[in-house]
């Protein structure tokens, strides 16, 4: 470990793994140069009580993704100019071949934290992506220089406010990820599988209710409707409180002008440190002037499955498990796919309008 001013600090960082890398790897019978594995660059941003969520994180992530990591927090109990550093190289063996890979940990002080950008810069791997997340503790002062150097930045919408996310949005072109709506996935496929051979009936969309677990952490409910209203051109015009009972508590305009009914309704509170959950979605539509009601609910009892049901105009009724999948698994899925994601981008920035209201 090695603690003082940033620009010392980092030059001894570079220079030991520097050396570690060249240096030969002596555990096999005839010493030969380390294999690294260089998939990325992942970096990840939080508060000091988060630093050691994000090291068991970084552990799980480079069975798949193995690179460099760099753990990065601020504590305004340091010396305000000094950064403190921490690094390791760890070596596992797939088959016969050890593949190695690092990790940095850097504390800044509060003045030292104008200098994250340079910093991270300085001690990525050239050649391969920077992905930045910010855990829901992340400073501002730390996301907000990080995101506009960054290949691609993941945040968690369940733990982060979509209007700061939102934020950061707005200073950076690269490509968004969310965990939230990587969990969502499932819920967004249903409901956009009601329009697939009727998109009139998406256009006729007069009423959205939304059911989702009651709780302090952000709610699920301005992701969706983020993500549905800029995918049909809705304008958000007002929102007040919950009404019991599942009443109207905001309007929105429709494409061609008509008003909509958002409706949100609290089930069973979610567990103190449990994100709060999308549970349904019910949407009142016509099809060729005829009324149908689509829903896209989970079973009270078996809650890793969805009941889809179109009344009305038409009807059907089937059950879809939702699948299970693991934080590892799904923060992988926010990093392997590197291309833009305007969707997500337009669905953040469509949230932030609803949640500012």
């Amino acid at each position: 470990m090695s603690a003082g001013r940033v620009a010392e600090v980092i030059k001894r960082v570079e220079s030991e793994l520097a050396e570690f890398w060249s240096a030969p790897d002596e555990s096999r019978a005839e010493p030969a140069p380390k294999t690294r594995a260089s998939t990325l660059n992942f970096v990840a941003v939080g508060s000091r009580a988060e630093v050691e969520r994000l090291k068991e994180q970084a552990e799980d992530l480079a069975e798949t993704h193995a690179g460099r990591t760099l753990l990065i927090t601020l504590d305004d109990r340091l010396d305000p100019l000094t950064v403190q550093a921490d690094w390791s190289a760890t070596c596992r063996r797939a088959g016969e071949v050890p593949i190695c890979y690092d990790r940095v940990e850097l504390t800044f002080g509060v003045a030292a934290a104008e200098r994250v950008a340079s910093v991270v810069s300085a001690l990525t791997i050239s050649d391969v992506a920077v992905i930045v997340e910010l855990a829901p503790g992340a400073p501002n002062v730390l996301g907000d220089a990080l995101a506009p150097i960054c290949n691609r930045l993941v945040f968690d919408s369940a733990e982060t406010c979509i209007e700061r996310i939102a934020e950061v949005a707005r200073g950076t072109r690269a490509p968004l990820a969310d965990r939230a709506f990587v969990r969502t996935f499932s819920f967004r496929e249903l409901v956009a599988r009601f329009f697939d051979d009727m998109p009139e009936a998406c256009r006729a969309i007069r009423r959205v209710e939304i059911a989702r677990s009651a709780g302090a952490k952000p709610d699920p409910a301005a992701l969706f409707l983020g993500w549905i209203g800029s995918r049909l051109g809705w304008t958000f015009e007002s929102r007040g409180p919950a009404q019991p009972g599942g009443g109207v508590v905001g309007r929105a305009r429709g494409a061609d002008g008509a008003p909509i009914e958002i409706a949100l309704i609290d089930g069973p509170p979610a567990d103190a440190q449990a994100w709060r959950r999308l549970d349904g979605v019910r949407l009142w539509t016509s099809l060729r002037g005829e009324p149908l009601t689509l829903g896209c609910v989970r079973l009270d009892k078996a809650p890793g499955t969805v009941r889809w049901t179109m009344e009305g105009a038409r009807s059907a009724e089937h059950l879809h498990p939702l699948g299970y999948r693991d934080e590892t698994w799904v923060l992988a899925k926010t990093i392997d796919s590197l291309e833009g994601d305007r969707l997500l981008r337009e669905a953040v920035l469509t949230a932030a309008k609803w949640s500012a209201l």
